[in-house]
């Protein structure tokens, strides 16, 4: 692996919706420095919030922290959780909270979009999206709307902290539909910021900062969100290759040679360099888990998966659907609830654990199936985020999807993805895939085993009946 010389040193920042990440990364693919602290969230009901000011302060910590590390970066570059929105007044100042991807109270503004569209738009208005967050805001506290000078997602808000520039990364703004369609819908001059492309200088640190001195004049390179930055540092380039990056959420995507067109809207794509990406993704993945250990089993996750294991493929008739958020990919319903379904008086904790291990792989293989049917086939995939380090979700996966899997030696892919945005902008490498071959290495491959595929047809099959039966049960006026 030839990598670039001389080196240049890359500060990554990757909020993430349970953590700050700063790190460190020279263009020889070394990992130098780095520092993460937990976020905090606001969760009630269909409320899912984080706070600015937590953010300013980790942020801050965090710069000051590299500064004494003797880090000196050649450029900077920050991704943020998909959505994120937050109001800020002509100061700058926040007028609320930051709405994340979750928060179910733009469901009802969504369904404006949709009737308004009439199905004209190749790409399904969903709660994550811009202006379905702006319509909230107008809707909910319209005093508020009209203070507000900019409507920054999160990513955007990383970067105006650090410059001061008001941006919108690009395939965010792709989701701000087409001029026509927001003209109709009255939002054609709501304030989400310049449109900025994937390697393009934002500008150079605001003054008067505590941590500015030792990074003067560095540029902050303009990148995407969180799982946006992971694709692109995944070095997934051949068509079939697939990254499953799991952690709050999952997101999930395949590499093909051309966009599919899903009249139902259940799955789309989007432009990977030369290539497209069919994308999907789940609502709750690392929080299912995380809500079964607080709520029900009041132990730790290795207890859990433990459990798990002792248990034989299929869970022993019982099946669980993961829909503690709602659910995206295939089924887009934001009031889709979980269920554990075929309880019977003997069911132990280890088959529940069992259950909700290959629900969350089920629901993968929804999304891949859905694919299928749109003519695109997955060849092998490739694992990133928290739950890559698990290495019994590792192998249901491999078994329940019958493609080999393939854990990164470093599963902090937004982090490697942010390195190779900037490396390219600094011109340490002609393009991204040459870059990700530096900064992305493989640890360990998981193969199907061959006695659990009939085992796994079958309880994918009670998985799918039992989502489709309890389907009517939702309220589906905004799905």
């Amino acid at each position: 692996m030839i990598c670039a010389l001389p080196h240049q040193t890359i500060l990554a920042i990757d909020l993430g919706t349970q953590s700050l990440r700063v790190s460190a990364l020279d263009t020889a693919g070394q990992r130098l420095w780095s520092w993460s602290a937990p976020v905090e969230s606001k969760v009630d009901g269909d409320v899912f919030e984080q706070f600015t000011a937590q953010w300013a302060g980790l942020l801050e910590n965090a710069l000051n922290e590299a500064q004494r590390a003797g880090i000196r970066p050649d450029a900077i570059a920050a991704a943020g959780p998909l959505a994120g929105f937050v109001a800020l007044d002509a100061q700058g100042q926040a007028l609320t909270p930051a709405v994340m991807y979750s928060d179910r109270r733009p469901a009802q503004d969504v369904e404006k979009i949709v009737k308004a569209m009439a199905g004209e738009a190749s790409l399904r208005p969903v709660v994550s999206d811009p202006l379905p967050h702006w319509f909230r805001l107008c809707r909910e506290q319209p005093e508020v709307a009209a203070r507000t000078r900019h409507f920054l997602d999160a990513t955007g808000w990383l970067n105006f902290f650090l410059t001061g520039q008001a941006t919108l990364n690009a395939f965010t703004a792709s989701r701000l539909y087409t001029q026509a369609h927001r003209k109709r819908l009255g939002a054609d001059r709501a304030p989400f910021g310049d449109t900025v492309s994937i390697g393009q200088v934002i500008g150079t640190l605001l003054p008067a900062q505590s941590w500015r001195d030792g990074f003067s004049d560095v540029p902050v390179i303009a990148a995407t969100f969180d799982s946006k930055c992971a694709y692109i540092g995944s070095g997934i380039h051949m068509p079939g290759q697939a990254l499953d990056i799991s952690g709050t959420v999952t997101s999930f995507g395949v590499v093909s040679a051309k966009p599919i067109d899903d009249h139902l809207q259940r799955i789309y794509s989007v432009p990977l360099a030369d290539q497209w990406l069919v994308r999907g993704s789940t609502a709750s993945s690392g929080s299912t888990l995380e809500w079964v250990r607080a709520q029900l089993m009041h132990t730790d996750i290795a207890a859990l998966t433990a459990a798990a294991a002792s248990v034989a493929p299929g869970a022993r008739g019982l099946s669980f659907l993961p829909y503690l958020a709602g659910e995206r990919a295939p089924l887009w319903n934001p009031h889709a609830r979980g269920a554990l379904l075929g309880l019977s008086l003997d069911t132990s904790q280890a088959d529940i654990m069992r259950a909700v291990f290959e629900g969350l792989a089920f629901s993968l293989s929804h999304i891949t199936s859905t694919m299928a049917d749109c003519g695109v086939q997955i060849t092998d995939m490739r694992l990133a985020g928290g739950l890559a380090r698990n290495d019994l979700l590792a192998q249901i996966k491999a078994d329940v999807l019958g493609v080999p899997v393939v854990r990164l030696s470093d599963p902090e892919l937004t982090t490697l993805g942010l390195a190779v945005i900037a490396s390219v902008a600094l011109k340490a490498f002609p393009n991204t895939a040459s870059a990700s071959r530096c900064f992305v290495t493989t640890e360990r491959r998981f193969t199907p085993a061959p006695d659990a595929a009939v085992v796994y047809a079958d309880a994918r099959r009670r998985y799918l009946a039992g989502s489709a039966a309890l389907l009517p049960t939702f309220d589906v006026t905004s799905a």
